[in-house]
């Protein structure tokens, strides 16, 4: 009897006592399993590109056979991708090398753009990659090292820039993310053009970065300077 009346007489001191103990255990628990703590782990762990699905009317046509579009795209993609947008065959000018690239030095690609933004006085010009795209998957693999890839080189200092977060992503999304940073590469590449500075300095020309989907046979736009959560 004395000692049910000390129990019950402490119980409140007990069950506290053992709730603490629980709590410092898993609190213990908790940050040897992520020592980091959940904000930190937040921020290191990778992220993708954002994107939006693309409409077919994003880009709305003049209905005119005049050139409207630079369609900037891979030499290996699929050629329906440049049918994303709802354009006659005469709108789009299309320009393609491996990797949908603009590199320097590169008097086609340097001809073109020109020539799109100054005579022709497209309104656009898109830069198009693809999922599952050869030449990023060798770049990202062995690297570019054929001296006919000379120009071409600077994927390889790209995947070299952004090699340890591509590695923090999963396998099956690796290819994709690199696929997307390319495209945003030559975004950056285009507005060094003095012809392109110009032309959207004047509201005269917009461009925009696509990626395409072979797989579904979609089109998604980038939103440069958004991360995907």
């Amino acid at each position: 009897m004395l000692l049910r009346r000390i129990f019950v007489a402490n119980w409140p001191n007990t069950f506290l006592l053992s709730a603490t103990r629980r709590l410092c255990w898993r609190a213990y628990h908790s940050t040897t399993a992520n020592p980091l703590g959940p904000s930190i782990m937040n921020q290191t762990r990778p992220r993708r590109v954002a994107t939006e699905p693309l409409e077919a009317n994003y880009i709305p046509s003049l209905h005119q056979a005049t050139h409207q579009v630079l369609w900037i795209g891979c030499s290996d993609s699929n050629p329906r991708e440049s049918n994303v947008f709802d354009f006659l065959p005469d709108q789009l000018l299309v320009l393609r090398n491996i990797g949908n690239m603009i590199v320097n030095d590169d008097l086609s690609s340097e001809t073109a753009i020109k020539h799109a933004v100054v005579d022709l006085q497209v309104r656009h010009i898109v830069v198009c990659g693809h999922y599952g795209c050869g030449i990023v998957k060798t770049a990202s693999r062995d690297g570019l090292k054929g001296p006919w890839l000379y120009h071409y080189s600077k994927l390889n200092s790209l995947y070299a820039a952004h090699e340890e977060d591509i590695n923090k992503a999963p396998v099956t999304e690796r290819d994709r993310s690199f696929v997307e940073l390319n495209v945003l590469d030559q975004l950056r590449s285009l507005r060094k053009f003095t012809e392109v500075i110009d032309a959207i300095k004047n509201g005269h020309l917009q461009i925009h970065g696509l990626v395409y989907d072979t797989k579904t046979e979609r089109a998604y736009r980038m939103l440069e300077g958004q991360q995907s959560s």
